[in-house]
């Protein structure tokens, strides 16, 4: 009975919650920012109707790992009603696109992506801190389905990354008597501009400034700088200058 009316409550607060959820973030790129947002009010319900037990799912034949982290780590999610939600221990599988939670049993829970539209982890050591952030978006590579992209900067133009973790099986070793089947790591780069996704085949000089092109600011800080553009951290420090150079000041 205790059981049913808490989560009557949780729901009742966050359609209450979510109302100011929705408002506030209608306008903000794809990083949250956590200081809109009261960290201890909503726990996710692991009676959650999309939930599924995992206790039975074993990777222990396949070397690697599927999870963007092995660690558990508190986690935030936004649902494309408005409300929100924590978890105070998650983890993200990128192979099967799912979250996986602990229940306050223990038991090992996943839900997959349905109604949800971002994922930010959190420092379990401080919560204000984000440690990674995630927007669920459509598919650029297929055109269909949604996937988990990691967002690495925030502003008018965004690197994202679409990060999959796929499975490979080897040839049969004849010393070992098997075949042996491992994860392996597609990392599919783009820029998010105002809802559109552009392509980037690679990170490096030609395929970021076809995505943004130069102007006159963005210019002389890539001469000054001799940057390649061939790493997250350099493309980062360069959307932020086109994220500068985009900044209106009075009406201009």
């Amino acid at each position: 009975m205790k059981s049913s009316i808490l989560k009557i409550v949780v729901v009742i607060i966050c359609l209450l919650t979510g109302i100011k959820s929705k408002a506030q973030m209608s306008e903000a790129g794809l990083i949250t920012d956590l200081r809109e947002i009261d960290l201890n009010t909503i726990v996710y319900d692991p009676a959650h109707p999309r939930s599924s037990s995992k206790s039975g799912l074993s990777y222990a034949d396949v070397e690697g790992t599927p999870f963007w982290n092995e660690k558990w780590n508190p986690a935030l999610l936004f649902f494309n009603n408005g409300t929100k939600a924590k978890i105070n221990q998650a983890k993200l599988n990128l192979y099967t696109n799912e979250i996986h939670y602990l229940s306050s049993t223990g038991e090992e829970l996943a839900v997959d992506n349905n109604g949800i539209v971002r994922l930010v982890f959190l420092n379990k050591n401080n919560l204000t801190q984000p440690i990674a952030s995630f927007a669920v978006l459509m598919n650029h590579l297929t055109g269909n389905g949604t996937a988990y992209y990691k967002v690495l900067n925030a502003g008018l133009f965004q690197l994202i990354l679409m990060q999959k973790q796929l499975t490979k099986t080897s040839p049969y070793d004849p010393i070992q008597g098997k075949s042996i089947t491992s994860f392996y790591t597609r990392n599919d780069y783009a820029i998010y501009n105002e809802g559109k996704i552009i392509p980037l085949k690679d990170l490096d000089r030609i395929n970021v400034l076809n995505a943004v092109p130069l102007n006159t600011l963005t210019s002389d800080w890539l001469r000054s700088t001799k940057s390649k553009l061939k790493t997250e951290k350099e493309v980062t420090a360069y959307l932020e200058q086109v994220n500068l150079s985009n900044i209106k000041i009075g009406n201009k």
